[in-house]
């Protein structure tokens, strides 16, 4: 990330510069409960980064069933690789 307040060499083990971000006491303290509690104790940015994917998530699929023969598409797609029988092999 970068930023006006990205650290440069923090975050290294994982390739990325990290910035703070200003939250109440209350939203951090329900975050961490969120992490710990519902994801099985993970980080308050891995916590972070899958409530993003849910919301990003449930963006894309208002929008397409906004958009009837899109979503019918990708029924239909759905259905064929549902139905694909693959031997599988160890």
């Amino acid at each position: 990330m970068t930023g006006p307040h990205a650290r440069p060499g923090q975050g290294a083990a994982c390739g990325r510069m990290q910035t703070s971000l200003r939250v109440s006491a209350e939203t951090r303290d329900r975050l961490a409960r969120v992490a710990a509690e519902d994801m099985g104790g993970s980080s308050i940015e891995e916590a972070l980064r899958a409530l993003l994917f849910e919301h990003e998530s449930m963006k894309a699929i208002a929008r397409l069933e906004a958009d009837r023969p899109a979503l019918a598409d990708y029924q239909r797609e759905a259905h064929e690789w549902a139905e694909l029988d693959t031997a599988v092999t160890g």
